[in-house]
């Protein structure tokens, strides 16, 4: 029997936790267990870390491989949360468990296995003595240290989970296609709110991250289908798939893992909606330097902007990535067997579309024009990557080595470039440009901001950087669908439709978001249909998915019915993407393109 079909029969309990904490002082108690399986970071060519998370400080934690023994290091998540907000335990739309904004005590075990042997796996346990002596052990998996080149690698690249329907049904659906992987190459948007502590490890939907991707996961999709005249409904229940304990997680920044101005009087939603600019934030805390610090303690300084600007706070505590970069873990780079890859922080703050009122991409709130501490000043950057910047010097450096120009394989991954057809390729990757007027009084009547499409960071100053260099991959996200395209030697891809998409815009299909008003904006920055700067989408190789309502093959995929995987296949030297249809649970998955990570040059 299938597992899809046990679980149409079946549902089984896969994570309980220490304790609960219900409002503010009440704590009901429970069996202690893990509160996530272990998953793989960091590998080295003789060493990987283990990490995996229990609510409970514990006596010791340790990794067993065969019969030696490697102690883990324990800290607790500094800025996790609950609020009304969350889905957590018994908390509904209805339901408030949570009243006001709750820190969880959540500890992050981290070991570092050595002794080593590129291309050999070994198995492995994690366990866990809890603070009353209990002995917890995961179930057995196997790790590797970080591949040797000429090692045959099985790479997934997704993005954009965000607890979205989907998710346990495309991870479900890769382990049962794909088996073993090697890796994880996922470009930004792990969650929605990354100080709310549910959605990484217990949302009460059965769709948070670690579940989905470690296969505890349990969401059931109810979908509709008709088939010779006869209408099916099917409800099937996914897992997600048993995936990062065995193969490396190596994620970048999203839009989604940055949380915005720290204030414990607001809830996670508008933290996370509240961030600003770090140089408006330094010129802030001038004005006010001698109240907040008088003894000039340059770390008081630093972290006083951290919180009145922006932070990646509970990323980094997450994720153990390589911090060799001034940045340290928020952008990266790794010689991964015959991949070299970059991870770069490459996005920026997603405000919504402009209404007559509100605080939006293009203009500042009518109520707000003159209360600067109140602005969001647009869609911007939060870490500069364009010429001159620290971000930029490093990519030089990295790009200019040895290991990086004789790779076999050139990927870089980020979660925002210039080049796609999803609604959040508008505006321009430019640094929004800011213009302000006022009456004869004096007064601010209005705040409004462009985005010269010939001051796009990507196009301006990575693309002919790439294209110098040889990169053969920009994995990308932000859109929740699937496309590619090739413009001189580089293939752009994003492989992120696990639901909630945001459309595809070809042919006849223009986005509703282009500013209507020519006499406030230049309507060359912004394309109404289309890549921005006009590339070609790719029809699929194999067979196309979707088709428009004229019959025509489309170059994507956008659905929240069809969910779309992509690996890279280091054996092949191509990049495969299969496609599932949820509305008949009982098929398979089918590879419908597939293309050479080198591109031909003709």
């Amino acid at each position: 029997m299938s597992k899809r079909l046990v679980l149409l029969v079946v549902l089984v309990s896969v994570l309980t936790v220490t304790t609960l904490v219900i409002a503010q002082d009440e704590e009901v108690a429970v069996d202690p267990s893990l509160l996530t399986d272990p998953f793989l970071q960091m590998p080295t060519e003789d060493s990987v870390s283990v990490v995996w998370f229990t609510e409970f400080e514990g006596e010791s934690h340790f990794v067993t491989v065969n019969d030696a023994t490697f102690d883990a290091e324990t800290m607790m998540l500094s800025r996790v949360a609950e609020d009304g907000n969350s889905r957590h335990a018994e908390q509904t739309e209805n339901g408030q468990v949570y009243e006001a904004l709750t820190p969880r005590d959540i500890w992050r075990h981290e070991a570092v296995v050595t002794g080593l042997q590129a291309g050999e796996r070994v198995p492995y346990t994690v366990t866990s003595i809890a603070d009353d002596g209990t002995e917890i052990i995961s179930d057995e998996f196997t790790l590797q240290p970080l591949p040797a080149q000429g090692q045959p690698l099985q790479i997934l690249m997704t993005s954009d989970h965000q607890t979205r329907q989907m998710t346990n049904a495309n991870l479900q659906m890769v382990e049962e296609t794909l088996g073993e992987l090697d890796a994880v190459f996922f470009a930004g948007d792990l969650i929605n709110i990354p100080d709310r502590a549910s959605e990484w490890f217990d949302d009460n939907r059965g769709y948070a991250f670690f579940p989905a991707l470690q296969g505890n996961g349990n969401t059931t999709l109810e979908r509709t289908r008709t088939e010779d005249g006869v209408t099916i409904t099917t409800q099937t229940t996914y897992e997600g798939g048993e995936i990062i304990q065995n193969a490396h997680l190596l994620p970048v920044v999203g839009n989604h893992e940055v949380m915005g101005r720290y204030n414990l009087g607001n809830g996670l939603n508008d933290q996370y909606n509240d961030p600003q600019p770090r140089d408006v934030a330094e010129a802030r805390y001038e004005e006010i330097a001698d109240i907040v610090n008088p003894e000039g303690d340059p770390a008081i300084r630093e972290q006083w902007i951290i919180d009145n600007s922006f932070n990646t706070i509970t990323y980094e505590e997450i994720f153990t990535l390589p911090d060799d970069s001034p940045g340290g873990e928020t952008y990266w780079s790794m010689q991964y067997g015959d991949v070299f890859v970059i991870g770069l922080f490459a996005t920026r703050i997603w405000r919504f579309w402009c209404t007559e009122n509100g605080r939006c991409k293009y203009a500042e709130d009518g109520k707000a024009l003159n209360t600067p501490e109140n602005w969001g000043y647009g869609d911007f950057i939060f870490e500069d990557f364009g010429i001159g910047s620290e971000q930029y010097d490093w990519l030089t450096e990295v790009i200019a080595s040895d290991a990086f120009q004789n790779a076999e394989y050139k990927v870089v991954l980020m979660h925002q470039s210039a080049h796609g057809v999803g609604d959040n390729y508008n505006p321009p990757m430019a640094h929004p440009q800011q213009f302000i007027t006022y009456d004869e009084a004096g007064r601010i009547t209005q705040v409004r901001y462009e985005y010269p499409i010939e001051d796009d960071l990507y196009v301006r100053d990575l693309q002919p950087l790439f294209e110098e260099n040889g990169v053969n991959l920009v994995h990308t996200g932000h859109s929740h669908l699937w496309f590619r395209m090739l413009e001189n030697g580089i293939n752009y891809m994003e492989t992120s439709n696990i639901g909630n998409t945001f459309g595809c815009y070809v042919g006849g299909r223009t986005r509703s978001n282009v500013p209507d008003n020519p006499d406030l904006y230049n309507m060359d920055n912004y394309a109404a249909t289309g890549d921005p700067h006009g590339l070609e989408p790719i029809v699929p190789n194999i067979f196309a998915p979707q088709q428009d309502e004229d019959g025509n093959d489309l170059p994507c995929v956008s659905s929240n019915d069809l969910t779309v995987f992509t690996v890279i296949n280091t054996e092949t030297g191509t990049v495969d993407s299969y496609v599932f249809d949820t509305r008949d649970p009982f098929s398979e998955p089918q590879m419908f393109d597939s293309y050479p990570l080198v591109a031909d040059e003709e």
